[in-house]
């Protein structure tokens, strides 16, 4: 009994999972939603009302870990942005988690550039394309601001700082 009761429970898995990966691939490249969750400084996620629920994760940037130093404040700051707000989304991807990754605009404002220039994330130059993203990280560290504030304190990157906890488990 308890074996078909896996069963069923698994094949239910499989098949939700497979509907939100379906859903992510059917997205327009752009299409606006309203943001119903901060999940972190660089994750979201959105309702849309032909789509659903949408998670996605910010493009080309990196902010801290939840855990990690200024990992609070960069939550919060994406949260003073767009929490609750409608936000017009450019689908860039799918990645391995089954996510959109994307640029997000708030009132004309790209949030994952505003984010790095203001000192919230990294340009996560694993991924970036755009030497724009690249600039707001040298502009960010040059003015000091958020994460480059303190200058006795090198801060960790988050992709170093997920690498560190996971040799460490």
């Amino acid at each position: 009994m308890l074996a078909k009761f896996k069963n069923t429970f698994f094949i239910i898995l499989i098949c939700l999972i497979n509907v939100h990966s379906y859903a992510a691939n059917i997205l327009p490249a752009t299409l606006h939603a309203k943001v119903i969750k901060v999940i972190d400084g660089d994750t979201i996620n959105l309702e849309h009302k032909k789509f659903g629920k949408i998670k996605v994760r910010l493009a080309e940037i990196d902010t801290p870990e939840k855990k990690q130093p200024y990992g609070q404040k960069a939550t919060t700051a994406l949260k003073k942005l767009v929490d609750n707000k409608i936000v017009k989304l450019k689908k860039i991807t799918i990645d391995k988690y089954g996510r959109v990754v994307g640029i997000i605009y708030y009132k004309n404002i790209e949030i994952n550039h505003y984010l790095v220039i203001n000192g919230h994330a990294w340009c996560y130059t694993q991924y970036n394309t755009r030497k724009k993203i690249e600039d707001a990280e040298n502009t960010a560290r040059k003015n000091k601001v958020g994460i480059w504030e303190n200058e006795d304190v090198k801060p960790i990157p988050p992709w170093e700082w997920r690498k560190i906890k996971r040799l460490n488990r």
